[in-house]
């Protein structure tokens, strides 16, 4: 059996993240709920404005008119008896579209005989241009041959296709598109239909506050807050926008911004969603009390009662359930909160600055930071503790997260070379520097084992494959390497229920299947032997 380079265990003890390391010579929302708000908004049809089209495209089109007409009275000219050889009739007039965005391949004119056709056999010829398009023809006024169009790289060919097309689309039809969408449970097709709704008018605050009901179902919360004050920054007094925004800042933790929020929002707010927001407000302060007393156990009991209270999509108090179970050395426990809310992911760190500040984001980068090492994947660690300096360079809790991550990576490092070179006391020592560190890591300790069953020392692997164990119950690898010590001592019992528990995880292990074969079959001779004794 090799070493372990991805897995780890913790334990720790004192107040804080702070307890979660010890200093040499001394002691990261996406929530899955669907919204509290299962309504979108409604906004009174309004008469048709007349469509304006683009300028560019005006002239475009005229020029398609003109030259459309130019060929018809030629070709009506052609067929005169007096220039058509006796009156012989020629090929029927080809139908041009008639609509507004003439697509090359239905330009029936175009293609008939002597009609002089485009070298180029590209749609966009024929659609409005885009503001970036527009940008770059008139940059080339003052040169004296015009610039012809600007060809799109193949990579956003699609998407300027897609919006010169959507120009054609009535922005209301594609919001209740997105409704129905929405009320039938199908939130990714609802954000698309609201999208395309934004592309065509950006200016109608409904449709930003309505994708923002779409994310909220999907548990992309940063993005359904930042929908949401879009939607308030285009019109400050939209009532419904304050309303969705009081909910997910309630959802999120902060009692405090939702009240608020529902003050704004008048009328869309009730009274039982101000009570709601002072309620989490309150629950959420207990929470910082028991996190400063160390309680622990009290602490997982005011995060429960929090998140019933609607506070279900908190970073600071997933950042607290972990800490606190880490620190009752549950560190799967911890990973499993920390996965569920998607904490503080690489690509969602700027954004959470920007709507909750450096230190949330610093707290949330520690707390993955400080799991990862428990749970092995010290690389990741490493990473994600710089990230937590970086964002938030005053933070104890970040400082702390580094220097541990570090620590137990290097530790690890040098005990594996150490035991590849054969140097199996050297390697021990270097385990266990790591382990000075970061008490009961269980990477630490299991490949601390490893050295210890080369040297022969079977109780002392057999104690660190516990403590490994007990960090970390479904630790593959200390279990097998438990199993293996308990053959040597021939504690056969202990050891087919190990094999047992492996083969139940990895069905078709093979060598496992051999090795709990073996276990039984010596079981067997030794209770038959104590029976005829």
């Amino acid at each position: 059996m090799g070493l372990d380079d991805d897995d780890a265990g913790g334990k720790s003890s004192g107040c804080g993240l702070g307890h979660l390391f010890r200093r040499r010579g001394s002691n990261s929302l996406r929530s899955s709920s669907a919204p509290a708000i299962t309504t979108v908004d409604a906004v009174p049809p309004k008469p048709k404005a007349a469509a304006v089209a683009h300028p560019l495209y005006n002239q475009h089109q005229h020029q398609q008119s003109n030259h459309l007409h130019h060929q018809h009275r030629q070709h009506r000219q052609s067929n005169h008896p007096s220039n058509n050889n006796g009156g012989a009739s020629s090929p029927a007039l080809m139908r041009a579209s008639s609509g507004n965005v003439m697509v090359y391949g239905s330009l029936g004119n175009l293609r008939a005989p002597g009609a002089v056709t485009p070298k180029r056999n590209d749609v966009l010829d024929f659609l409005p241009m885009t503001a970036d398009e527009i940008k770059l023809q008139t940059t080339s006024k003052n040169n004296d041959s015009p610039r012809p169009r600007p060809k799109p790289k193949p990579k956003q060919r699609e998407a300027v296709l897609c919006r010169a097309l959507s120009v054609r689309e009535d922005p209301e039809e594609l919001k209740k598109k997105g409704n129905d969408e929405y009320m039938a449970g199908n939130y990714v097709d609802a954000v698309d239909y609201y999208e395309r709704a934004i592309a065509v008018d950006p200016s109608k605050p409904a449709y930003w506050s309505n994708k923002a009901a779409a994310l909220m179902a999907q548990g992309r919360i940063l993005d359904a807050i930042a929908d949401c004050r879009e939607a308030l920054r285009v019109d400050p007094s939209f009532g419904r926008a304050h309303h969705r925004l009081g909910t997910l800042y309630l959802r999120t933790g902060h009692g405090d911004r939702a009240a608020k929020q529902y003050k704004l929002a008048a009328h869309d707010a009730s009274p039982e969603d101000m009570s709601r927001a002072h309620a989490v407000q309150a629950l959420v302060a207990k929470c910082d009390e028991s996190r400063r007393r160390g309680s622990w156990k009290s602490l997982l009991r005011d995060v429960q009662a929090a998140i019933s209270a609607g506070a279900d999509a908190s970073p600071k108090l997933a950042c607290y359930q972990a800490e606190a179970f880490l620190s009752l050395q549950r560190p799967e426990e911890a990973d499993a909160v920390l996965g569920k809310n998607g904490l503080c992911t690489e690509d969602e760190t700027d954004r959470h600055v920007e709507i909750f500040g450096a230190g949330s984001c610093g707290l949330g980068l520690a707390t993955r930071a400080f799991v990862d090492t428990a749970m092995g994947r010290l690389e990741v660690a490493v990473a994600a503790s710089d990230e937590a300096v970086r964002v938030s360079p005053g933070s104890r809790e970040a400082a702390g997260a580094a220097r541990q991550a570090k620590a137990v990576a290097s530790a690890r490092n040098r005990g594996n070379a150490l035991f590849k070179a054969g140097k199996l006391r050297e390697a021990c020592a270097a385990y266990e520097d790591g382990l000075r560190e970061h008490p009961g890591n269980a990477t630490l300790l299991c490949n601390r084992a490893a050295c210890r069953c080369k040297l022969g020392e079977w109780e002392a692997a057999l104690r660190d494959c516990d403590a490994a164990l007990g960090a970390r119950p479904s630790y593959g690898k200390a279990r097998l390497r438990r199993a293996a010590c308990n053959d040597r001592l021939g504690r056969w019992e202990a050891s087919v229920q190990d094999y047992e528990a492996l083969l139940r995880e990895t069905p078709g292990d093979e060598d496992v299947a051999a090795a709990l074969a073996h276990a039984r079959t010596q079981l067997g001779g030794v209770t038959r032997r104590r029976a005829a004794a």
